[in-house]
């Protein structure tokens, strides 16, 4: 995969009815890295750094399981779940209410041998863990304040206990975000982890709706713009109820909605619904001006390869 946005693969934006398609909880805002892709750095000058409640946690569960349980349902939003020590009892909860997808993803910097056999036996259907390198030199320059090694050796220590005390329908991948830092390592990456017997997924970069800076998309003015498929699918749910745009805006910069006062179904079939519209009408230029600017969209695509 090129570091440059191929925008002809960006086009999955067909419209979620009624529910959304995936739902990010973001059960905590709180990340033990300062990755140079991200920009968590800043989150508290929009949000505290906390952890969710757990009876948000439990409304919005139960209100999926009855509404659509087959929904593809992220624990994390903007932090890493390895900080939450009631994890693994999130995602039991989650399954005793018939989730079908529940999901994580992590820098897999704290996920210990303990805290891994933890979810897994908890029920959680895969997990996407980043490291975007295959050096040390080149992981210190994105994923920075991590270890490289360990990182690498607890995916390796995953995989394992998921042979011992898995299912065959759970999965394990390891992400790989390219950029022009770590594009020259796309190939050996790939090649390293399918020789581990570990499932590969690899992106490319997004600005966080212009919050970084991201060589690879293009001005919107240079193309073709297409309805963008975070906002046509997925819901994401701040810690303290609030509902962020999108996928892209970590910080809920533009607020549309509140899950402590009303039902995802609600929110879903409010303002984002007004703003779904204006994407699927080709009305960029009435859209929030973080939505209006963004090129994200251009990033809405990966590449899976499975291990053998």
């Amino acid at each position: 995969m090129s570091y440059k946005s191929d925008i002809k693969k960006a086009d999955r934006g067909i419209e979620s009815v009624g529910f959304p398609d995936v739902i990010l909880i973001d059960n905590t805002s709180i990340c033990n890295l300062k990755c140079s892709m991200c920009d968590h750095v800043n989150i508290k000058n929009y949000r505290k750094m906390e952890n969710m409640s757990n009876e948000l946690y439990t409304k919005i569960i139960d209100e999926i399981a009855e509404e659509n349980p087959t929904a593809r349902v992220w624990q994390i939003f903007y932090g890493d779940p390895f900080v939450l020590k009631e994890m693994p009892e999130r995602i039991k909860y989650a399954k005793d209410k018939g989730l079908t997808d529940v999901v994580l993803n992590s820098n897999g910097v704290l996920m210990s041998a303990d805290k891994a056999e933890a979810v897994i036996k908890a029920g959680l259907d895969a997990i996407y863990v980043g490291i975007d390198a295959a050096t040390e030199e080149t992981y210190n320059q994105i994923r920075v304040g991590g270890n490289f090694q360990k990182a690498v050796n607890n995916v390796l220590k995953y995989r394992d206990i998921l042979a011992e005390h898995g299912n065959p329908n759970q999965k394990l991948f390891v992400q790989y975000v390219v950029s022009d830092v770590n594009e020259h390592e796309t190939d050996s990456f790939r090649e390293f982890w399918k020789q581990q017997g570990v499932n590969v997924k690899i992106r490319p970069r997004v600005s966080w709706a212009g919050l970084i800076e991201a060589k690879n998309l293009q001005p919107n003015e240079n193309v073709n713009r297409k309805p963008c498929y975070w906002l046509m699918k997925t819901i994401n749910i701040c810690t303290d109820g609030r509902v962020a745009f999108c996928s892209v805006d970590p910080h809920c910069r533009v607020p549309s909605g509140n899950i402590m006062t009303n039902t995802i179904k609600e929110v879903w079939a409010g303002d984002l619904k007004v703003y779904r519209d204006m994407h699927n009408e080709g009305r960029f230029n009435e859209l929030p001006q973080m939505c209006r600017e963004c090129k994200d969209w251009q990033s809405a695509y990966a590449e899976y390869e499975l291990a053998k």
